[in-house]
């Protein structure tokens, strides 16, 4: 049927964008996917279980505002449902960017997702 092409389609397409535009830069990502948490009632613990990928993806760094003597950084990645295990991208989760020789967690802001019948590909603003 024509809307499974064209979901095909744009899959293919964003998949192939995000990589190549992910080699020819120098940010490398970190997408840890904040997991089930679970608690222990006899101990009081709980724990997390988190899921990180690491991967090179397209980074748009949208505007930097210094107040009181701290910077913030907006930026946007660009990522599809494959680099992050084939799920759907989390505003709990966390993007850790890694550029000019320094690492930096970001925090999620927005995620706008692009599908078809399916999913092809996520813009996540993040804020450092």
């Amino acid at each position: 049927e024509m809307a499974g092409q064209l979901d095909t389609l744009f899959k293919n397409v964003a998949k192939t964008l995000v990589a190549d535009f992910g080699k020819s830069l120098d940010t490398a990502i970190t997408y840890t996917r904040k997991g089930s948490v679970s608690y222990n009632v006899a101990t009081g613990a709980v724990t997390t279980t988190d899921v990180s990928y690491s991967f090179k993806a397209p980074v748009e760094f949208v505007f930097s505002d210094e107040e009181s003597g701290y910077q913030e950084n907006t930026a946007r990645v660009y990522i599809t449902p494959d680099l992050i295990g084939d799920s759907q991208a989390n505003l709990q989760d966390e993007i850790t960017l890694t550029f000019d020789g320094s690492t930096r967690v970001a925090k999620i802001q927005d995620i706008r997702t692009f599908r078809g019948g399916q999913e092809y590909l996520y813009m996540i603003q993040v804020v450092f």
